[in-house]
């Protein structure tokens, strides 16, 4: 029998935050990931814990907006793994896969630059109310963020309005909870796990490949996938049950 390979998001499908626990606290969680001082940041659940326990039984590779950086701090399989939104794809012992990073260069080279887009968001913005960056791998310049310094994100709902004008044509803009981030066309989670499953495909043809994730923006990479699996108190399950009969 061949075993599964499992393509799975991180934050909100494996682990969260304690505050997002259902008991709210960390008792009898185990511990997932850590910011960079060391403290913890995110917690699974025991249910979560046998989940990744069974994906286990295949291979288990990881798609997370998480940078490369950011990700050597979870406790979780790394090679392969796709981070930052397919801006980057690691190898054994933490390298980067060079003809995908390769490939990436000469899709940016073909469009509007993601630092003069930068500026233009974000010049306005007040830094009381607002933080922001560019999510960068290897020195190639990936995608923003914008968070909200004052509320929980409802302040962000304003922006994709203003910005609506100054986004380029074909790029995409995500929303969830307190994050805002708008990427160009050639980053996209769907275009890295296409390119691995071209690989999985001539070395297993026959393995069945699951994708696994908690967002809308996940049905890009989940879609490609032979099953998909998702939290039932995701965004991407909310948006499946939303007007749906049978959930009556």
């Amino acid at each position: 029998m061949t075993a599964p390979v499992v393509f799975t998001d991180l934050d909100d499908t494996l682990f969260q935050t304690a505050r997002k626990c259902p008991d709210k606290t960390a008792d009898g969680l185990r511990l997932m990931s850590t910011l960079v001082d060391g403290s913890p940041s995110g917690y699974a659940t025991k249910r979560q814990e046998n989940l990744l326990g069974w994906f286990r039984a295949g291979k288990v590779i990881p798609v997370t907006a998480r940078s490369t950086e950011v990700m050597a701090r979870v406790d979780i399989e790394q090679a392969p793994a796709i981070c930052s939104n397919g801006g980057c794809i690691t190898l054994e012992g933490g390298s980067v896969d060079e003809e995908w990073h390769s490939h990436l260069i000469a899709s940016a080279a073909k469009e509007p630059s993601i630092h003069e887009i930068y500026g233009e968001m974000t010049r306005p913005l007040e830094a009381e109310q607002f933080r922001h960056w560019v999510v960068s791998e290897h020195g190639l310049p990936l995608y923003i963020v914008i968070k909200s310094n004052i509320d929980d994100g409802e302040v962000l709902d304003e922006l994709t309005e203003v910005h609506a004008e100054i986004t380029p044509f074909g790029w995409r803009r995500h929303k969830n909870g307190n994050n805002l981030a708008y990427m160009p066309s050639w980053l996209n989670k769907r275009h890295a796990v296409t390119y691995l499953i071209e690989k999985v495909r001539s070395i297993a043809p026959d393995a069945p490949i699951i994708g696994v994730g908690d967002s809308t923006s996940d049905v890009g990479f989940m879609d490609l996938c032979d099953f998909a699996m998702a939290p039932t108190n995701s965004q991407f399950w909310n948006a499946v049950r939303s007007g749906n009969d049978w959930t009556r």
